[in-house]
């Protein structure tokens, strides 16, 4: 009877066991393989963000040293349209004896053309205003040229209104009519007005108050009674003469 009795218990024992929590486990086992693919996943979105992210300050550099290129470049276009003109001056000085001299200079290796001069002299509460419009075909390469105040002429009394005719130098023809004036006494000063030319690539400029900008549409002209030039004005070489890339 004990060997039944413990036989039996021997199968109590077993009967006892609970197979389903074996069978959990083995899923429970099974189903880690499972997860390994979704932790991959995660690491390679999070280095394809980490790559994104090291690329952006590369490329924002590269659309800055382009945006650079092509400033400079604009910069360079500009100074090589500017390259002529930038080297044409115009101002008024005197002598040692102190007569007045208006100069206009070209620095540059080539001739400029169509020059247009403009001055006055500056008189307070004075009726007879007189205004040089002086007009040149060209102007040599590495000069300076000088118009003096013994050149200056203008007829007493006449007046050609607001804007008076320009006057071609050297003169086409004598000056006629009579009450022609040299230089007046009362004028201590001369005020430039403006200088505008051709430079070689056919562009118009225009220099006033030396500022230097392209010409669009006609000169301003000066009021006043027309101002004559009497002979030939003066030409005197320079040795800085080149091209330039600022101005």
């Amino acid at each position: 009877m004990r060997r039944v009795g413990g036989e039996q218990r021997v199968r109590l024992r077993l009967s006892r066991q609970r197979p389903g929590r074996v069978r959990q486990r083995e899923r429970t086992d099974e189903a880690r393989p499972d997860r390994q693919p979704r932790q991959w996943r995660d690491l390679t979105v999070l280095a394809s963000l980490l790559a994104v992210l090291l690329t952006v300050p590369g490329s924002v550099w590269a659309v800055l040293v382009a945006q650079d290129q092509l400033n400079q470049s604009e910069e360079a276009a500009v100074k090589e349209t500017r390259a002529q003109a930038s080297r044409v001056s115009a101002w008024t000085s005197r002598d040692p004896h102190g007569k007045w001299l208006i100069h206009l200079m070209n620095r540059s290796p080539d001739p400029i053309s169509d020059v247009a001069l403009t001055f006055e002299p500056l008189v307070i509460d004075d009726p007879q205003v007189v205004a040089w419009n002086v007009q040149l075909m060209s102007v040599p390469p590495c000069s300076d040229m000088t118009i003096s105040q013994d050149q200056l002429k203008y007829q007493d009394g006449a007046r050609s209104g607001d804007f008076p005719p320009a006057f071609s130098v050297p003169a086409m023809s004598p000056l006629k009519g009579e009450g022609w004036r040299s230089w007046d006494r009362r004028w201590k000063y001369i005020s430039l007005g403006v200088a505008s030319f051709t430079d070689r690539n056919g562009l118009r400029w225009i220099r006033r108050e030396g500022r230097l900008s392209q010409l669009e549409g006609g000169i301003p002209a000066l009021s006043g009674t027309q101002g004559a030039v009497i002979g030939q004005p003066a030409y005197r070489a320079i040795e800085e003469c080149g091209d330039d890339t600022g101005g």
